[in-house]
């Protein structure tokens, strides 16, 4: 049963490398480009939101191509719930954080456009999303715990969790569920095991929340760009 930590510990591990990859590769796209956005649109050659549109959607397919490669290979290879549809749509919450997680480097990079600020920026505010994740920290204070619904590594983490365990587990006399050391107990039930892992909220909601994030952030990261010249037009 000790497979269960294995399975949590593969799921954070592809989250946190994805979403931290995606984060700090949008974080780049909007600051190096800083004279030349300023530039064209001071001569009026384009909208900023034509700008903005094409320069996400350009980037988004070389974004998931490695995430999606990595899911192919990986998933098989951990010995994960062998259901092609708990593939299907593990990669599908996989590939969802990675775009969440750009949209959050975006928005920062679209707030500090000095790349140095912006780097030290969005370290501090990863780090804090990713211990606040699900995985790291079981026990959030109670001050704290609004900030890990901000977090795209907590709802794919928990996405995908909800996903994996989805069947009974016979009790093996291990003692790594603590529901199976009551010995009238001989199997635990999925929402047990999730109960056991701290997961919250079905598979759909977790994806569900990881699409708000994703719009949220580059609606907020448009907004954000747009303000640093007041004379832009949409």
């Amino acid at each position: 049963m000790a497979h269960f930590y294995f399975f949590s510990s593969y799921f954070f591990f592809t989250m946190t490398y994805w979403v931290f990859d995606a984060m700090f590769a949008a974080l780049m796209s909007f600051p190096s480009e800083r004279d030349v956005i300023f530039k064209e649109r001071a001569s009026g050659s384009y909208q900023l939101s034509a700008y903005y549109l094409a320069k996400t959607l350009s980037e988004a397919p070389t974004r998931l191509a490695l995430p999606l490669v990595y899911m192919l290979v990986s998933f098989w290879m951990a010995g994960l719930n062998p259901e092609f549809s708990v593939f299907f749509f593990s990669t599908i919450c996989s590939l969802l954080s990675v775009l969440a997680g750009e949209s959050l480097g975006l928005l920062v990079g679209t707030m500090v456009m000095d790349m140095e600020k912006a780097m030290v920026a969005l370290t501090v505010f990863t780090l804090t999303l990713m211990l606040v994740g699900g995985f790291f920290v079981k026990d959030i204070p109670v001050w704290m715990v609004w900030s890990q619904y901000l977090s795209p590594f907590k709802f794919a983490f928990d996405a995908s969790q909800y996903l994996t365990f989805n069947v009974n587990v016979p009790c093996d006399g291990s003692g790594v569920l603590k529901i199976c050391n009551n010995p009238d107990i001989h199997y635990a039930t999925p929402k047990q095991i999730r109960e056991e892992l701290n997961v919250e909220g079905t598979a759909s909601f977790n994806a569900m929340m990881l699409i708000v994030i994703f719009f949220v952030a580059r609606l907020a990261s448009f907004v954000a760009l747009r303000s640093q010249r007041g004379d832009e037009r949409m």
